[in-house]
């Protein structure tokens, strides 16, 4: 008999990241927060970090450090994986999933 295959864990973060992200911020009472967003001409997701947790959401630890998404970003995220940008233009942090879609904003 075979064994289930484990699900992918929701969110990793990279050591990369989790270092930067822990240099950044105090998170004994912070959290860092997932959320889906509607937008003009797609949709995406919004990350950070906030001072205390959200009442709502599904809480986890991913490389020591608390999260807490958004049902929509929970169902929507797994196997994520946020890592630093390479790109010195960008936004500092980019997140990776399988589910992702090239969409255009205006």
């Amino acid at each position: 008999m075979s064994q289930p295959v484990p699900a992918a864990p929701r969110l990793t973060i990279t050591p990369e990241a989790a270092s930067r992200l822990k240099a950044e911020s105090d998170f004994t009472s912070a959290v860092l927060s997932v959320r889906h967003l509607l937008g003009c001409g797609g949709t995406g997701f919004r990350i950070s970090v906030e001072e205390y947790a959200p009442d709502e959401g599904h809480a986890f630890e991913a490389s020591g450090i608390p999260v807490v998404m958004d049902e929509l970003s929970y169902r929507r995220l797994e196997g994520a994986v946020l890592g630093v940008d390479p790109d010195p233009a960008g936004e500092g942090y980019r997140l990776e999933h399988p589910n992702a879609v090239l969409t255009t904003f205006c």
